[in-house]
């Protein structure tokens, strides 16, 4: 049998699909009323998750690669992904962290990912066949308007993150990353306190375009000026979120959901 026939697919395990349209796995999904899901009653969700199944992926696993076809895309259920590229020479640039409630993987270039997708912590996500999904859109107009604010969401998002790398200080940088995280972790658990980074310091540099020892400095720094407390390497508690704000050039504005 011929191989090229039939696409790689993406990894990871397929789980039991739904089979009553009133015990939807949505009930208890943080991203229900986000993105994507968010205009579409229980029959539309139903129709959604046909389009695909649930899986799941552990930590540093790969969802999808830079140059595969691009046959499906995925809502994030729980966990965090990074998005990603690779030079020739190794050398890794993620471009941006998707959330619960974010899309990863519907970017293409000629019908194959245009980034890769990595797992930062253990991932659960809702898997779409992506011709299947754009013929679904094509018929419902609320679900097409709410793609393209999640791609312009991402857009925006993207923009940001070039302002960060170009112009703030390391410090700074790595103060937007901590002030950005303290109010993700808010919005998604509504309530203050530590909050865990569930990213290495290698891996925020190569958010941030640091190095790991820059990171780490400016951590410490941010933790002698009494901005931050480090509990543990991976757990921060901020201890004054007016002078973390005003060092990583944050503005408060609310999160919306992305694609990328």
């Amino acid at each position: 049998m011929d191989s090229k026939a039939y696409p790689r697919q993406p990894r990871g395990l397929a789980l039991t699909r739904p089979k009553q349209a009133t015990d939807l796995p949505c009930d208890h999904c943080i991203g229900r009323h986000l993105n994507l899901c968010q205009s579409l009653d229980e029959e539309r969700l139903q129709q959604l998750l046909e389009l695909g199944s649930i899986r799941h992926w552990q930590r540093h696993q790969i969802l999808f690669r830079a140059g595969d076809l691009a046959s499906s895309f995925f809502k994030i259920r729980k966990g965090l992904v990074s998005v990603f590229r690779t030079l020739d020479d190794g050398r890794r640039q993620i471009v941006a962290v998707r959330v619960p409630g974010d899309c990863v993987g519907y970017l293409d270039t000629d019908g194959h990912y245009a980034f890769g997708g990595d797992a930062l912590t253990d991932v659960e996500a809702c898997s779409f066949d992506r011709r299947r999904f754009d013929a679904l859109a094509a018929e419902n107009p609320d679900l097409a308007a709410a793609l393209a604010a999640a791609l312009s969401s991402a857009l925006a998002q993207s923009g940001e993150s070039m302002l960060v790398v170009g112009k703030l200080r390391s410090t700074e940088r790595v103060a937007h990353f901590l002030g950005k995280m303290a109010l993700l972790h808010r919005e998604l658990y509504a309530k203050p306190g530590p909050f865990q980074l569930y990213m290495n310091r290698s891996e925020i540099a190569d958010l941030l375009g640091l190095t790991i020892e820059t990171v780490s400095r400016s951590m410490t720094k941010l933790k002698e000026r009494a901005v931050i407390g480090l509990i543990e390497s991976n757990e921060v508690i901020v201890l004054d979120h007016a002078k973390l704000r005003e060092i990583g050039k944050i503005d408060d504005g609310g999160r919306t959901s992305a694609i990328g």
